[in-house]
């Protein structure tokens, strides 16, 4: 029962965190910025693909003489054409928004991180360091980010054991910027995570779905905030977590 108990915890948090963006307005502007970024990237990659692209290549295609027995070629041709401009580069495009939300969103969610937690949790101050440590932490988060998702490709095609992993990886990444502000590098988070697998499992299994909307992923940074304030990191004393700070 803990464990479901622990998997419950994790899932409110996700949920939680978007509650509270959504209804904090003072929170909202660290968020516009990045999706207004995507947006024009978007408008301009479907642009140059419509509008440039595609006039181009059905100019080619009407270049084309097909023997009168293959005619009907030609017709296929510009409606798979149509079909992929329409249809295929949108949806692809639809599923890595969320991705390209985060890339361009990360620097302006760190300060995200920072100003709802100096006023939620006054009592887990900051680490006092220098902004190149912050750097090295950030680079560690994010070789160990890459290193993970290159494992997940090995195992995604197992169903089950895919799920988990894909998940207990979303859930942890949630946390690095709260992670990072406490001055943990990466060996320091993954043995908070090591004793807390349930609660992140939990929030990495809501993040994974809610993640693919951008509009929800501000929400699952507060999210992840409030799972580190709460449940992993009370789960170090003051002693050990300045060694593992160090």
């Amino acid at each position: 029962m803990k464990a479901l108990d622990d998997l419950t915890y994790g899932a409110e948090c996700a949920l939680r965190g978007m509650k509270v963006f959504f209804t904090r307005p003072r929170l909202w502007p660290y968020a516009l910025p990045p999706l207004l970024v995507v947006l024009l990237l978007y408008a301009g990659i479907l642009s140059a693909l419509i509008f440039w692209a595609a006039s181009g290549l059905r100019e080619w295609l009407a270049g084309i003489s097909f023997p009168g027995w293959l005619s009907w070629l030609q017709t296929v041709l510009d409606w798979c054409m149509s079909f992929f401009f329409w249809i295929v580069v949108p949806l692809i495009l639809l599923y890595f928004i969320g991705t390209f939300y985060e890339m361009f969103g990360n620097m302006l969610f760190d300060i995200l991180v920072d100003a709802f937690e100096k006023k939620e949790y006054p009592e887990h101050p900051g680490a006092e360091q220098s902004y190149a440590r912050t750097l090295r932490l950030t680079a560690g988060y994010i070789l160990l980010t890459i290193v993970s998702y290159l494992i997940y490709f090995l195992l995604f095609w197992i169903p089950v054991i895919g799920f988990l992993f894909r998940g207990a990886i979303c859930g942890r990444s949630y946390l690095h910027d709260s992670a990072v502000r406490q001055g943990f590098h990466v060996s320091a988070l993954r043995k908070q995570v090591a004793k807390n697998r349930m609660f992140v499992l939990g929030f990495g299994i809501i993040a994974r779905f809610a993640e693919a909307i951008p509009f929800l992923i501000p929400g699952l940074v507060i999210g992840g905030s409030i799972l580190y304030h709460t449940r992993i990191l009370n789960t170090e004393d003051p002693v050990t977590r300045k060694r593992l700070s160090e």
